[in-house]
């Protein structure tokens, strides 16, 4: 008699990949073939995921058409099965997925509006968290700025692409073939920062210098690092920027994490 665990991965491969044989065989018809019933299970499973792609990647499917969508996702199913089961993390990875289908292949600004509509979506669904309050860092002492580092809101995404993914977007949405016909695809890298801010989900570019500040903020280095590294850049307003669009959550001085301080406000 299988065991649990190769029931379960039996019963996967038949949601994936259609095969039968070894699960039927544990199933009683009760009236409906093992296959009918898990044909149903399988087309339930399909046409879930195919819906949670499409609510994640709206301006993908007007782009390539719901047929092409619904192919591509079949596909992205098998091949990248859900982790979990929440599905609003379901499909983290459709973009290179994208990237890599010959069928695909002309649209070379597909896998970057995937991009960005994913990081759109991690936007709208990360969990609250503290914006930091400026006011706050009226307690550090001043000699202790320069080791101040920042932490970022779990909403918050910065994308480097190399098409105006953006624009793309937005244009394909709203449907307008005069904003799509303005769309420049050579108009360079879009350096972009997603989340989610006091007044929903927002997307804004930076321009690069700014840009590589933010990742460099973000990741968590220490203020006197940015100003040395960023001589040209007026440090105290894209600090102030970041803070103000609730952008950071927190902040800690230097290394020891036991000093971090939050505000206790929620996004």
């Amino acid at each position: 008699m299988p065991t649990l665990d190769e029931l379960q991965r039996a019963f996967g491969a038949s949601l994936r990949f259609g095969e039968d044989g070894t699960i039927a065989e544990a199933i009683i018809g009760g009236g409906i073939a093992p296959e009918e019933r898990l044909r149903i299970y399988r087309n339930t499973a399909q046409s879930v995921l195919a819906d949670s792609l499409r609510l994640a990647y709206r301006a993908v499917e007007r782009l390539v058409g719901r047929n092409f969508f619904d192919m591509a996702a079949a596909r992205f199913m098998r091949e990248c099965p859900p982790r979990t089961g929440y599905l609003n993390d379901y499909g983290d990875a459709f973009a290179d997925f994208l990237a890599a289908l010959p069928s695909a292949a002309e649209l070379v600004y597909l896998p970057d509006v995937a991009r960005f509509e994913w990081a759109l979506s991690i936007a709208a669904n990360a969990p609250d968290a503290p914006v930091l309050d400026i006011a706050m860092l009226a307690d550090v002492e001043k000699e202790q700025h320069e080791a101040l580092c920042f932490m970022p809101h779990p909403s918050l995404r910065l994308l480097r692409l190399g098409f105006p993914a953006d624009e793309i977007a937005g244009a394909v949405l709203s449907g307008s073939e005069r904003a799509m016909a303005a769309i420049d695809l050579s108009s360079g890298p879009a350096w972009l920062v997603v989340h989610r801010g006091p007044d929903g989900v927002e997307a804004r570019r930076l321009d690069p210098q700014a840009w590589r500040f933010a990742a460099r903020l973000h990741a968590g280095e220490t203020l006197g690092s940015l100003i040395d590294s960023f001589p040209d850049l007026d440090i105290a307003r894209a600090l102030a920027e970041q803070v103000g669009r609730g952008c950071l959550s927190g902040f800690w001085l230097g290394s020891t994490s036991e000093s971090l301080r939050c505000s206790g406000g929620a996004a």
